[in-house]
């Protein structure tokens, strides 16, 4: 019976110990970005700026937010299982002012279904990458094309006429 009583006792401490050593381990942490000195939030509280080496994290849900200016904010919820260490790697993109500009009447453009304007001229800033540019005219779609940004732009809208045959 106190063999038994033993081994149960001896049983419940390796849980336990399992227990404790999962919840308050601590897992060496390094963070790179591109570009370089980015500052980096985990968890609402700034731990630095990139490259950061050796910094400590406990096992959970934890919040990064990643943030330089000229370039796009980052958020990352990572789950973090114990283990020895963890290396993350994140690419930000830049942002660049973009102008468009159109001599036509009576339209309404939309940049990736969040962006609208009637103006004749507009300013943005815009990451990096794709974006749908759709046009309307009374309510209707007349014209939808991708544009692609990857350097600060003006845009020049035109609407596509057709061909004359003469």
């Amino acid at each position: 019976m106190v063999k038994n009583k033993m081994k149960y006792f001896l049983h419940f401490l390796l849980l336990y110990w399992f227990i404790i050593s999962s919840i308050f381990a601590q897992i060496k942490l390094d963070v790179n970005t591109i570009p370089a000195k980015v500052s980096v939030n985990l968890d609402g509280i700034n731990i630095g700026s990139t490259p950061i080496r050796n910094e400590r994290i406990t096992p959970g849900v934890h919040k990064f937010e990643i943030k330089k200016k000229g370039y796009a904010p980052l958020t990352y919820d990572l789950l973090v299982n114990p283990a020895q260490a963890i290396e993350l790697d994140f690419f930000l993109n830049p942002i660049y002012e973009c102008k468009f500009k159109t001599e036509e009447e009576g339209l309404i453009f939309e940049l990736n279904g969040e962006h609208q304007w009637d103006a004749k001229v507009v300013r943005l800033r815009l990451e990096a990458g794709n974006h749908l540019l759709r046009v309307f005219k009374i309510g209707q779609i007349i014209d939808e094309q991708t544009i692609i940004v990857d350097q600060p732009q003006k845009y020049n809208y035109f609407l596509k006429k057709p061909l004359n045959l003469d």
